[in-house]
């Protein structure tokens, strides 16, 4: 599988909060992230997991670039798989985008998203 994914999210009408959520894996897998949305920090060097972090409102993003760059690091003995789930909610529709790869042991991998928020 793919370790990089460009998308469209397609925003609603509304001024509902868009969240994002990032779920590291494999099992007993570290990530550290970083996230931009156009050119303004989101977050910087966030560790582990991140649950439902607003990002901004369908009304305030059409157009706007979200950008993620997380490295995951093989710290599990049990085995060598990585992987990345990027999460988006509040929008048209629930959306959800899976990478994985597998790693040398102790290694780590770069899993970048690059995610276009569109509003009809």
């Amino acid at each position: 599988m793919s370790t990089d994914i460009v998308k469209t999210y397609i925003l609603n009408r509304s001024s509902e909060e868009i969240k994002l959520s990032l779920i590291i894996g494999g099992i007993e897998q570290t990530g550290t992230s970083l996230i931009t949305l156009n050119e303004d920090m989101v977050l910087k060097d966030y560790q582990g997991d991140l649950h439902q972090k607003v990002i901004g409102q369908n009304d305030n993003l059409h157009l706007k670039k979200l950008n993620i760059i997380t490295v995951v690091t093989d710290t599990s003995p049990n085995h060598n798989h990585t992987d990345l789930y990027v999460l988006l909610e509040g929008g048209f529709v629930t959306k959800g985008y899976k990478m994985e790869e597998e790693v040398q042991p102790g290694a780590s991998t770069v899993y970048t998203a690059e995610i276009t928020f569109y509003q009809f």
